[in-house]
């Protein structure tokens, strides 16, 4: 793959799914490279770059409501610990009459999942992430969310030798 511009960036760890890993100009101009968009398909990207604006939030906006990665994390948001389908009292037309909700680990509380509208959108899980950016904070499920492979143990080690 050819550079894709900019300077490098570090990431906070091999874990950091968040920084830009290429970022260019200065001030006002400066503009992040998406870290995931970049990746090839066949590795869950989009194989296009996608350059952010850093000082007016859009690099961070497209990274927790496109991708659903946590700015304090760096890692990917937890999702619900359950789900439940809930009749709505009285939808009106072009509104569905049930709503799934997803049930948050931190809060307790049930979160709509899905807009009231019968419509598809364009990013299905963005009623949960905005959820998870307001409540969660540093908060996250135990468990993995990344590929355990033999790549993962080499990070995790190295990650573990430098902690």
């Amino acid at each position: 793959m050819p550079h894709p511009g900019g300077e490098y960036n570090a990431p906070r760890d091999a874990f950091d799914l968040y920084t830009p890993r290429f970022v260019k100009g200065k001030g006002v101009d400066k503009m992040g490279l998406c870290p995931i968009c970049i990746e090839p398909p066949e590795r869950g990207g989009e194989g296009k770059k996608v350059w952010l604006a850093m000082k007016f939030s859009a690099f961070n906006y497209h990274m927790q409501y496109h991708h659903g990665i946590s700015a304090s994390t760096g890692r990917p948001l937890s999702p619900p610990i359950d789900f439940r389908v809930v009749t709505r009292p009285s939808p009106r037309k072009a509104e569905r009459a049930k709503v799934k909700q997803g049930k948050c680990h931190k809060c307790r509380s049930w979160i709509a999942v899905e807009t009231v509208k019968d419509i598809d959108v364009k990013v299905k899980e963005l009623f949960w992430w905005k959820h998870a950016v307001a409540c969660h904070g540093a908060s996250v499920l135990v468990g993995g969310v990344f590929e355990e492979d033999d790549v993962y143990e080499v990070l995790r080690k190295a990650h573990e030798d430098t902690a």
